[in-house]
């Protein structure tokens, strides 16, 4: 199984869950992903541990993104074995290597490809690379619904949905909260489909109704590699909101459970989205969130149930719904308890069963 990193965004959670999984029903997997030749941290493993066998492969970076993804491929074609039964992609980088490994006949086995969403609003030659690695593939699954019947109408492709899954427990005994304010949380990359600017924008609003709030962002680097985070802190500046709201990169697990134990709720404005881990994670800490009507999100998110649902770019739905919530506390018990119910029903195991069941299929296809 491969990935593109060993940091904790939702393509690499899925990955690791995944693997765990599918080794506790007997299957013999290996995870592979790729970290910079100058970043020791990511070098030395997983942003958590992880109980299943792993090799992380060093490519060296470029600031020139098709440069960069080149030499990502081409460190997965130099080192990945040639004899696996199966081969599953969670991301472009590795189902591109993958398609050119098997063209040049290097492998001939089964190549699958998780599609956690098809990302139009990124750099565009990063869309036209991820749609021909979509192609690519052998065989595909998708996160949801929504995707399935997105891939099938605007691509042509079809695809079996394995859902995200959850384990409850990675999400108890959570750390006293120590905010002494009103506290919105955001977790997500620094890219312009997670709907950050837009959250900006609207807490300015927020803060005209509720002037003690902060903004927490937790935002991550992704595939661009760049320094982004400049951009919002430029934006936070521009409307004056600089002591309302912090930037933090990257987290360990314990520092974002507390994260999680501070906040009052969690905000994904995304523009798209496949699912949303975050919200996940935010429901199992029973905290309510606010979330936008789009990709995989409303299978998630029941609107006035589980939390509130806007439109994406909607900025001043966004404040009215954040506003609402930080106002009420019992509405934030009420979306809080539910949320964390609703999560409970999806499950790691359950989603490993219908992967393995889908290599097995292919397998006795060949």
């Amino acid at each position: 199984m491969l990935t593109y990193s060993t940091r904790p965004r939702g393509g690499v959670v899925h990955a690791l869950k995944l693997a765990e999984r599918l080794c506790t029903l007997g299957a013999d997997v290996t995870l592979y992903s790729l970290a910079r030749s100058d970043d020791a941290t990511s070098l030395a493993g997983y942003f958590r541990e992880i109980a299943a066998p792993f090799r992380i492969f060093p490519y060296e970076w470029h600031p020139e993104l098709i440069t960069r993804l080149e030499r990502m491929i081409d460190a997965y074609a130099d080192k990945l074995p040639r004899d696996c039964d199966v081969y599953h992609a969670q991301d472009c980088v590795g189902g591109t290597s993958l398609a050119s490994m098997k063209r040049r006949g290097m492998i001939t086995a089964p190549v699958f490809r998780t599609i956690h969403h098809v990302d139009d609003f990124a750099e565009p030659r990063l869309f036209e690379f991820e749609k021909k690695a979509v192609a690519l593939a052998d065989h595909r699954f998708v996160v949801s619904d929504y995707w399935k019947e997105a891939l099938k109408r605007d691509y042509g492709h079809e695809s079996v949905v394995t859902f995200n899954g959850l384990d409850l427990s990675d999400f108890d005994g959570r750390p006293p909260r120590r905010s002494q304010n009103p506290t919105v949380l955001f977790v997500g990359g620094l890219e312009p489909r997670k709907g950050l600017t837009s959250l900006i924008a609207a807490f300015a609003l927020v803060l005209r109704e509720v002037p003690d709030a902060k903004l927490v962002a937790v935002a991550k680097t992704g595939f661009r590699g760049t320094d982004e985070v400049g951009t919002f802190r430029a934006q936070t500046e521009a409307l004056g909101l600089g002591g309302s709201i912090e930037f933090h990169e990257s987290l360990s697990q314990g520092d974002l459970l507390q994260m999680y134990s501070d906040c009052d709720l969690l905000v994904l404005p995304s523009k798209t989205e496949g699912w949303g881990l975050a919200l996940m994670e935010a429901m199992a800490c029973e905290k309510p969130v606010v979330a936008t009507r789009v990709g995989g999100i409303p299978e998630l998110v029941r609107d006035g149930t589980d939390g509130i649902l806007v439109e994406p770019g909607d900025v001043d739905g966004l404040a009215e719904a954040v506003v609402g919530l930080l106002k009420d506390r019992g509405l934030r018990e009420r979306l809080g308890t539910n949320g964390r119910r609703r999560v409970s029903g999806f499950s790691w195991d359950s989603t490993a069963r219908v992967v393995l069941g889908e290599y097995e299929k292919a397998l006795q296809a060949v």
